[in-house]
């Protein structure tokens, strides 16, 4: 009879497989770790994680999780924040109240101020979660827009200098036509993202939407933060779409023009890029009536240049608003005020 293989060698040797890009040898140490060990919570959720971002299969990564919660239902907050991404409206809701109560318990016994600085961050994310569902799945429920609210309280008591809190609160505060609100929790969580480290710092999905939700408030300051996103990933064509929108709604119109036409390059060149054409198409078409027609668009010169942020239009001196932003510009081109 085989000797029995210990549990944290099980889990070492996955983790180290799926390390080096192995995904199918960790799925194989996972499965010797379930025939040996069937009521391991820890495998059922290590390997439900390679289901959702690997395999890409949530129906098993759900079956997985779900094991591990009825195995150990009172430990590990983790699971339930993974099973929240899988499940939606109150069931989702009620994901985020389980890990919530396992990580206040946590909080209870940590006794170190590190470990409670970051339980408390993980708190606040957690908040957070529920909060956007009432922003999203649950946002007809009639107490929907107090309960958002009450989340996002809470969520910046733990931890009052998370991006995600401040972002969210601007988005809030925009479905509540609170534009101004919005815009200094905006431009706190960009501040954020200039002074907190790496390991704080949000995906480069969110800070994209953050751009997307200060352009509805401060097209100048939505512009500057862009142009900073941008130097992480300069082929992402929607970065290079919400930079020619934000060029737009501030009278660009020739950087508009062709940063629109360099996001349209960059989208052609994707494989599902249907969609992300439609929308570049329409911002076109609504930059050619504001211009005043095709014959404006077409004497705009250097129009297939292939860096359109070299092309920038020169800032100038005397913006009001321009003078209110807190933060100095990524790129040397737009490092003055606006007009």
């Amino acid at each position: 009879m085989a000797q029995r293989m210990d549990l944290n060698t099980i889990l070492s040797l996955a983790q180290s497989a799926l390390d080096m890009g192995q995904v199918q040898a960790a799925c194989e140490f996972y499965e010797v770790g379930l025939a040996q060990y069937p009521n391991s919570a820890e495998i059922f959720e290590a390997y439900a994680e390679i289901m959702m971002h690997f395999v890409q299969d949530p129906d098993r990564a759900r079956q997985m999780l779900q094991h591990a919660i009825n195995v150990c239902p009172n430990e590990g907050h983790v699971k339930y924040l993974n099973m929240a991404q899988l499940v939606t409206g109150r069931e989702a809701l009620d994901c985020y109240r389980r890990s919530y109560e396992i990580l206040i318990n946590e909080l209870g016994r940590a006794r170190k101020k590190k470990q409670q600085k970051v339980i408390r961050r993980t708190i606040a994310s957690v908040r957070c979660g529920a909060a956007e569902l009432f922003l999203t799945d649950l946002c007809d429920e009639p107490e929907a827009e107090q309960e958002c609210e009450t989340n996002i309280n809470d969520a910046n008591f733990y931890c009052d200098d998370s991006v995600e809190v401040h972002q969210l609160r601007g988005s809030l505060r925009l479905s509540q036509q609170r534009n101004d609100e919005a815009r200094d929790s905006l431009r706190r969580a960009v501040e954020l993202t200039h002074s907190l480290g790496e390991e704080y710092q949000p995906t480069l999905n969110s800070k994209v939407e953050l751009g997307k939700l200060l352009m509805q408030v401060d097209a100048t300051d939505a512009f500057r933060f862009l142009l900073e996103v941008l130097q992480f990933d300069d082929s992402n064509a929607y970065v290079w779409f919400l930079l020619g929108e934000s060029a737009r709604l501030r009278k660009r119109y020739h950087d508009a023009a062709r940063l629109l036409k360099h996001s349209r390059i960059r989208a052609s060149a994707m494989s599902d890029s249907a969609e992300a054409l439609g929308d570049i198409d329409k911002a076109i078409m609504v930059l050619v009536e504001e211009m005043g027609g095709t014959d404006a668009v077409m004497a705009i010169p250097n129009m297939d240049h292939p860096n359109p942020i070299a092309l920038l239009e020169p800032e100038e001196d005397g913006d009001e608003d321009e003078k209110e932003a807190e933060w100095e510009p990524a790129s040397d081109d737009d490092d003055n005020n606006d007009a």
